[in-house]
């Protein structure tokens, strides 16, 4: 079973710290990201800028393409690991 990047663990960690819940695990997660973790929630993002010091090798990143899931997270450009939620309000009713 793959880790997730360490890079991106305390963004993982806060979130169930917040009560977030994970959707799923995608390995992989297309051909360009070898592991991502879907959360169930949107991300707290105002909380993980605030408290989380995040390396330059993080980034964030959001889809907004109508054939994918709208979903917004962070992206590890040293792992190709990916976080993320849906956008606020996106998630359906099977998912709450």
């Amino acid at each position: 079973m793959t880790k997730l990047s360490p890079s991106l663990q305390p963004i993982f960690d806060l979130e169930l710290q917040k009560g977030n819940k994970v959707l799923r695990i995608d390995e992989p997660a297309g051909s360009k990201c070898p592991y991502a973790i879907v959360f169930k929630f949107p991300l707290h993002f105002r909380e993980i800028m605030d408290l989380i010091s995040l390396p330059p090798i993080v980034e964030k990143w959001e889809n907004e393409d109508p054939h994918y899931p709208f979903e917004k997270g962070f992206f590890c450009n040293k792992t190709q690991h990916s976080i993320s939620g849906p956008t606020s309000g996106e998630f359906s009713e099977s998912q709450k």
